[in-house]
């Protein structure tokens, strides 16, 4: 454990590092929220023990991201960054969801996806190889005694230009490769982690940036593609852990913005202040979220996210 907290503490160095020198700002972002920025639903909301609104006006809840108040700040400064806790009411108990975890949150105006992409492989293998040369003892321990071969697999991966696919090409490689799946696979499907870990682990045998998903699978924000379908969105897929990063263009003009808005059914006068940012000229701009504790575990080769946190939240467990 002292290995892991040690790793820990260099990985935090190591990435505010990455973006330090290379003119970028820290922001820090609300705890407190007021909408969703993912609009999957699963928030803590808060509360002073009567009307969950009392306090604020308006019910509030644990941030799920920092990305909606970077981009304001992306717009002002360029390039910025979030690095801070996040919290997900998800009931689920796997080895890698976390009640709270801790995010980074790259946002660059004058952005495309190819430069949320060029980023993110640029920051994974900058980071990996410094964390590796800082904390080279506690590496030849996990190789030692977690995981026999995990410095020659992220060496590896450092190595290798990551490759590419867009969400439909990596369904024909699902439904071609021949082995039976739990979850179903195909047009529409969700990408699940037996799916993630098949495409980095075997097909590719390295990371993978899964590019052009159905528009229905990811967030109002991310920009819809010319076909009307797809989203100009990304995720990381790593060996051992399936998914890293989750990036995307944002959109840009306001109309189809806040037609999406509309479509999916929530409120546009709650996300006012965030429409403003597009209603009188915008930029093409674009980022990334990484959980933290998730590159934590493919550096280290843990297994169990609460093994890579000191006081672990998960669904029943917040006792100390």
């Amino acid at each position: 454990h002292q290995a892991v907290i040690r790793v820990r503490n260099a990985l935090a160095w190591q990435i505010h590092r990455f973006f330090q020198t290379r003119g970028y700002l820290w922001i820090h972002t609300p705890v407190i929220a007021s909408s969703d920025a993912e609009g999957a639903g699963e928030l803590f909301h808060l509360s002073t023990g009567g009307d969950p609104s009392e306090f604020f006006g308006h019910p509030t809840f644990l941030t799920v991201s920092g990305q909606l108040q970077a981009e304001c700040f992306a717009q002002s400064h360029t390039d910025v960054y979030t690095f801070g806790p996040t919290f997900r009411a998800e009931n689920s108990n796997t080895a890698r969801h976390a009640a709270e975890f801790w995010m980074i949150e790259p946002e660059m105006a004058f952005a495309d996806l190819d430069d949320v992409v060029a980023l993110a492989e640029e920051f994974v293998k900058t980071v990996a190889k410094d964390v590796l040369d800082q904390c080279a003892d506690d590496f030849d321990f996990f190789d030692q005694r977690i995981s026999k071969g995990i410095v020659a697999s992220v060496t590896h991966a450092i190595d290798t230009p990551f490759a590419r696919v867009t969400y439909a090409e990596a369904q024909e490689i699902l439904a071609k490769s021949g082995k039976k799946f739990e979850f179903p696979i195909g047009w529409g499907s969700a990408m699940q982690a037996e799916h993630e870990r098949f495409l980095a682990e075997e097909h590719f045998r390295s990371a993978v940036f899964v590019t052009d998903y159905p528009a229905d699978q990811k967030a109002f924000y991310m920009r819809r593609n010319d076909d009307g379908v797809t989203m100009a969105a990304t995720d990381l897929l790593v060996p051992r852990i399936g998914e890293m990063i989750g990036g995307s263009q944002r959109e840009e003009r306001h109309d189809i913005l806040e037609a999406e808005i509309v479509r999916r059914g929530m409120d546009p006068d709650h996300l006012r202040w965030y429409l403003e940012l597009r209603r009188w000229g915008s930029t093409p701009h674009g980022g990334f979220g990484l959980g933290f504790e998730r590159m934590l575990m493919w550096l280290s080769g843990m297994q169990n996210i609460r093994d890579v946190v000191p006081f672990p939240r998960t669904p029943g467990n917040a006792s100390f």
